[in-house]
């Protein structure tokens, strides 16, 4: 019996790394747990419980098996989030995917959410230069890009050169790294590491509870 794994950014990675990956798929199995088939049943038969979806992926083998089948419920938990709270689902994306093409298309919505956030805690934008503007949004990129990159968070966090490199390497942008303190960029990448953890946690909750309750019934049924 294998249990998912409980960090939930690495269960959102392995779903999509499994033979899951299919909309039907998952509608399939909502559909069994919503409706449990019941046949005709013999004379003299022994009666036997319809079986949901989730007991045929905690028994694997059943109809529909595959690789990860495990990772069914984390799947369409994701699927979920990407109907009801897309920017959430988008946030998961961006972080988990080990695909960094999949990834790259949430790049832009993850980056301007973040930015609309940061604007609305910081009533002095208003008031910035055009080149400080920037300035936070290659930062927003570069905490984006930090965070990505540190799923098991066993990754050690940027410092102020590798974040003033990335930036200009990649943005385009300059941030003088001995200068960090100096013109206020600590304050401005804590807040944005800030609004980063937060959509983090509000994205990855519902997928910690699936594990739970998953890893739950697995026990149960081994």
């Amino acid at each position: 019996m294998s249990y998912l794994d409980s960090n939930p950014k690495i269960a959102w990675a392995l779903s999509f790394e499994s033979g899951i990956r299919t909309q039907a798929t998952v509608d399939l199995a909502e559909m069994q747990e919503a409706q449990p088939v019941k046949g005709k049943r013999a004379k003299n038969a022994e009666r036997r419980e319809p079986v949901t979806a989730t007991q045929d992926r905690v028994n694997k083998g059943g109809p529909g098996a595959a690789y990860g089948a495990e990772y069914t419920p984390v799947y369409s938990a994701i699927r979920r989030m990407e109907r009801e709270s897309p920017l959430l689902a988008a946030v998961g994306h961006w972080l988990c995917l080990a695909d960094t093409g999949a990834a790259n298309q949430y790049l832009d919505d993850v980056a301007e959410a973040i930015l609309a956030l940061y604007v609305a805690k910081t009533p002095e934008w208003i008031s910035y230069r055009t080149a400080r503007k920037e300035r936070v949004e290659a930062l927003i990129q570069a905490r984006m890009m930090q965070d990505r990159n540190d799923v098991d968070g066993s990754r050690p966090l940027w410092q102020p050169l590798e974040i003033a490199f990335y930036c200009r390497e990649y943005m385009g942008v300059k941030i003088v790294s001995k200068n960090w303190l100096q013109d206020g960029w600590h304050r401005e990448w804590s807040k944005i590491g800030d609004i980063m953890a937060s959509l983090e946690t509000q994205a990855m909750e519902p997928i910690y509870r699936v594990i739970k309750e998953t890893n739950r019934l697995y026990k149960k049924a081994a």
